[in-house]
């Protein structure tokens, strides 16, 4: 247990009269103080039990287990750089009248709020600048959140890629974040952004990009005079000063990160994030994921990790599962527990003895899931069909997503003004019926994410890995998880918390994602343990839970999919029939109008013609015909 104290004592404070009233005993400065790494002086009873300091930043993190400060998800409110900001603002907003791009942006809105929508490329170069203003802020934090999970699990130290590529719809989305998090002395190799849809995308990515100094372009040469730098410092000094608001000459721009249309088939990355990438067209799930998933895998070097970034709803989550369980075959492993890198073999499903499976993979190519997941079982809330939701026994049917809170810049808050994207909202929450209106509920300047993702991890394909492997999965032959275990207590296995903690007086009560391959409910009770009670009350969805709980039972009975797939045959049947039904009706008609021309019988007006011809051809000729 994480012992208190009374104070956090900065380099330059001295021992005075006034800390005589504490008794402490008669010990030097240099015993009564130790100097952490940060440089902040921190009294020894900050200690944890192995006289270790922790990893807190703050007397509210001080006060919390170590393990559980680990566990923890990224805290701090997520905010977009103030120059991108900027930039976005003066140089891409500006341009547009503000109407025209909230017109835009509230078509794509509803378009992607239809059931099993997908995001699409932009096709023009209204809907370029619209998506910036209105879809780019969610996807930066997304992607930034879901690296800085990457980062924590397996250490700063050790997240250094130098190798990077994106794929995204947007600016480059993915390398924007990367560079914020990596900080401006991040200087990789090789930068790719593949940016997919119209092409004045790669020119709102260079305006973006330019803004981030470890974008910047190093061609002064060594030998450049002092005159000519302070000259360049004063030119600089000034455009800061007089601002620039318009249209930029994007062809005098150079960034490091090379800006590609079309995705590489050859060479290997340290670090893929792919945005919306695994699925383009829903009626071709799940081969597409299927294929998808496939090449990206192919180009992952060893040691390389792939970050993959969906949307928050069934659909985003059944793209992750699926792509979860064609890397991961569950299947092919039912007795297997832990985090075991699992070989990647495209097209095995043959399940049998464990040791015959894995005596015909003959590969060298080994994947493990790194985040959220803490097991690499069967996906307990993996149902494999994205149209099981639409049915009136799918609403409620739980899935995996995660929400985190991100600051508005500037041109978000301008695009929301107005009626086009107001939405309404009252002060039930707060009983006061006078806070009714439109817009930004309470006046916020901040929104909230929500999105799915999925962190895998390859390992390296030396002779000494390949063999440790192995011996992990034969070791593990009997190894198993029960519910309420803690797996092999290390952020590896940790369970997840994947709901909002509920929390009570006296208990909280958690929703986890188990390394059991379960989903368990654990109750945490002030009288189990002060110290894990006060931890509880401080957790959050998404984050990992390192302490055991006073309850632990099994939160979720067997998904029952046979009846979902029972109903899915039935409204494909009636599906079938409507179509049926309508080609039947559209022959009826085309036949009693071709009778009527062959007789001569005038018993139609041209407009019934008319009608009787866009039942068969479709309600576009109609509408042609209204407006001649």
């Amino acid at each position: 247990m994480m012992k208190r104290c009374f104070s956090i004592l900065p380099q330059n404070v001295r021992f005075s009269s006034k800390f005589t009233s504490f008794n402490l005993p008669k010990l030097d400065l240099a015993d009564f103080i130790d100097s952490n790494k940060r440089g902040i002086n921190v009294l020894p009873s900050y200690r944890d039990e192995t006289a270790s300091t922790t990893q807190a930043t703050n007397s509210k993190e001080l006060r919390l287990l170590s393990k559980t400060l680990q566990g923890q998800s990224y805290r701090d409110q997520l905010e977009l750089n103030p120059d991108v900001s900027k930039a976005i603002n003066n140089n891409i907003m500006a341009v547009h009248i503000p109407n025209n791009l909230r017109r835009v942006a509230t078509n794509y809105y509803k378009e992607i709020q239809e059931p099993n929508s997908l995001h699409r490329p932009c096709r023009t170069k209204m809907e370029v600048d619209a998506h910036i203003a209105s879809i780019f802020l969610q996807n930066y934090g997304s992607i930034f959140q879901s690296l800085k999970e990457l980062q924590k699990r397996v250490g700063p130290d050790n997240f250094k890629p130098q190798r990077i590529l994106d794929v995204g719809y947007g600016p480059a989305t993915g390398i924007v974040a990367l560079n914020d998090i990596l900080g401006p002395n991040y200087r990789p190799d090789l930068k790719d952004a593949v940016i997919l849809g119209n092409a004045e995308m790669q020119e709102r990515a260079k305006i973006i990009l330019s803004r981030q100094l470890n974008e910047v372009v190093d061609t002064v040469e060594e030998n450049v005079s002092t005159e000519k730098e302070q000259e360049t410092d004063r030119r600089n000094k000034n455009f800061q000063e007089d601002e620039h608001i318009g249209e930029v000459m994007t062809k005098k721009i150079n960034i490091m990160t090379n800006l590609r249309s079309s995705i590489p088939a050859s060479k290997e990355y340290d670090l893929i994030i792919l945005t919306h990438q695994l699925l383009h067209d829903g009626n071709q799930f799940p081969i597409q994921v299927d294929e998808n998933i496939e090449h990206y895998l192919n180009i992952l070097a060893p040691g390389g990790h792939i970050v993959i970034i969906e949307r928050g709803n069934p659909m985003g989550f059944e793209i992750i599962a699926r792509a979860r369980q064609i890397t991961l075959r569950p299947e092919n492993f039912p007795d297997e527990f832990g985090k075991i890198p699992r070989p990647w073999s495209r097209g095995v499903t043959v399940r049998g003895k464990k040791d015959a499976e894995l005596g015909n993979i003959s590969s060298n190519y080994f994947l493990k899931v790194i985040a959220p997941c803490p097991h690499q079982r069967k996906c307990p809330l993996q149902v494999g069909n994205p149209n099981f939701y639409t049915h009136k026994e799918g609403k409620d049917l739980k899935f995996c997503n995660f929400q985190k809170s991100i600051k508005r810049p500037k041109f978000s808050i301008e695009l929301k003004k107005g009626k086009l994207l107001a939405t309404s909202w009252d002060g039930s929450q707060g009983n006061a019926s006078r806070l009714k209106g439109t817009g930004r509920r309470n006046g916020r300047d901040y929104e909230i994410l929500n999105y799915s993702y999925l962190i895998f991890e390859r390992s390296h394909k030396d002779e000494n890995t390949l063999k440790e492997i192995k011996k992990l999965r034969d070791e593990n032959v009997n190894g198993k998880y029960d519910i309420g275990s803690l797996g092999d207590d290390t952020q590896n296995s940790w369970p997840r918390i994947i709901n909002d903690p509920v929390k009570r007086k006296g208990h909280v009560m958690m929703d986890l994602c188990a390394p059991s391959g379960e989903l368990e409910k654990w109750t945490v009770s002030r009288s189990f343990s002060k110290q894990t009670y006060h931890d509880a009350r401080k957790s959050k969805k998404g984050d990992l839970w390192a302490s055991a709980a006073k309850t632990q039972i099994k939160g979720l009975g067997d998904l029952n999919v046979k009846k979902f797939h029972k109903l899915e045959k039935e409204r494909i049947k009636q599906l079938k029939k409507e179509e049926r039904q309508k080609a039947r009706k559209a022959m009826e008609s085309y036949n009693e109008l071709e009778d009527s021309l062959q007789f001569d019988d005038h018993q139609f007006s041209n407009f019934e013609v008319m009608k009787k011809l866009s039942t068969f051809h479709g309600n576009d000729f109609l509408q042609h015909v209204n407006r001649k």
